[in-house]
């Protein structure tokens, strides 16, 4: 059977149990996510990240007998193919469904972002998660200091297979570092996948966004000096200046007041947070057992 049909991955380990008896048998563990409570963050340059909004679209999520999840994972060992948003800033962790499959060990795990790309389709299938996200896995806001300088932000990124990676295959996964191993077991009560949003932006290069100069001949039509913005004309002079701060604003290099610094696609942050979402630091899997 091909994985990520939506079909019950663990129906041909069942079949194959009824005709040799392996001791294998189908099992339903309770799926729980949550985040963590991240102080207040030291980012990159002397910056100092706030929080206030760190929302990801998780799932489905895919548990492999194998060492390697990925292709090699045709038929999961366990799997829930639903979704759910993580609230990345809250640490109590929230029930979303029934991972299911049958007892046996797993060596790997693979999940979504609320986007899933399946073999019988051409285009990927956005799940209720990511959609109330306004069709994005993840959405984050907060607040960038450094000295006197406030900086708000925010960053929304749908985060999906494309032409550079393997069409049908989750996009998050067990990398050979990462170590991982459980036997699924009835005596499994839970398992609570948690994620912490600290490594997302540490990485964002915030020094880029703002500025410290005025008009210069042939330069920008726009300039910041800390929190003034200057309007140039062609000559380089000054023809208008405004307080963003008074404006309850902040300067932005090349986009002048602004109520904050959106991260698009563009951008050196943007690049960052997908990178570190994707291939930086992996959930913690917190099984609870019966005594």
């Amino acid at each position: 059977m091909t994985r990520r049909t939506h079909a019950p991955a663990f129906a041909l380990a069942l079949l194959h149990v009824s005709c040799i008896d392996t001791g294998q048998h189908e099992i339903s563990v309770p799926l729980r996510v949550g985040g963590s409570s991240p102080m207040p963050i030291v980012g990159a340059n002397g910056w100092s990240i706030e929080l206030h909004q760190a929302q990801l679209a998780f799932g489905p999520l895919y548990l492999c007998a194998g060492y390697q999840a990925g292709s090699l994972c045709e038929t999961a060992r366990a799997e829930w193919t639903d979704s759910a948003v993580v609230d990345a800033l809250d640490p109590n962790a929230l029930e979303v469904g029934q991972l299911t499959g049958v007892s046996g060990p797993i060596r790997s795990w693979m999940f979504d972002l609320g986007i899933t790309s399946l073999l019988t389709q051409q285009r990927p299938e956005v799940l209720s998660a990511a959609s109330s996200l306004g069709g994005n896995s993840v959405r984050i806001s907060g607040v960038a200091v450094k000295g006197s300088r406030s900086l708000p932000f925010a960053i929304a990124m749908p985060i999906q297979q494309d032409e550079m990676t393997e069409i049908g295959a989750s996009v998050v996964r067990k990398s050979t570092a990462d170590v991982f191993e459980h036997r699924l077991s009835d005596k499994d009560q839970g398992l609570t996948v948690r994620f912490d949003a600290t490594p997302w932006v540490r990485e964002i290069d915030f020094e880029a966004l703002v500025d410290d100069s005025t008009c210069v001949g042939g330069g920008a039509p726009l300039a910041c000096a800390g929190n003034l913005e200057f309007s140039c004309d062609a000559s380089g002079a000054i023809s208008a200046q405004r307080d963003c701060e008074a404006l309850n604003q902040t300067c932005i290099r090349a986009l002048g007041c602004v109520d904050r610094a959106e991260l698009g696609p563009d951008s050196q942050g943007f690049r960052a947070v997908r990178s570190a979402i994707v291939a930086g630091a992996r959930p913690s899997f917190e099984w609870t057992n019966e005594q």
